[in-house]
């Protein structure tokens, strides 16, 4: 996904933040994929504290979040 204000294309909290709000399925697919791939990680911890917020994709990415965690135990 492109963001409309940042140049790059890292998984930043506004990067994140962006995707959540502003992103639809196929921007969400490379953050899915990121946070499956380690569920505790960086990205997973930047992405659960964005998702206390009442951004439009937050629902979606809790669920993300919490599958991604229950199938690691």
């Amino acid at each position: 996904m492109k963001h409309r204000h940042l140049t790059h294309e890292e998984f930043t909290i506004a990067a994140i933040e962006d995707i959540i709000a502003r992103g639809q399925a196929p921007d969400w697919i490379p953050l899915i994929t990121v946070i499956r791939a380690d569920p505790y990680g960086e990205v997973a911890e930047k992405t659960r504290l964005l998702c206390e917020r009442p951004l439009f994709g937050a629902p979606v990415f809790r669920r993300v979040l919490n599958a991604a965690r229950q199938s690691r135990q």
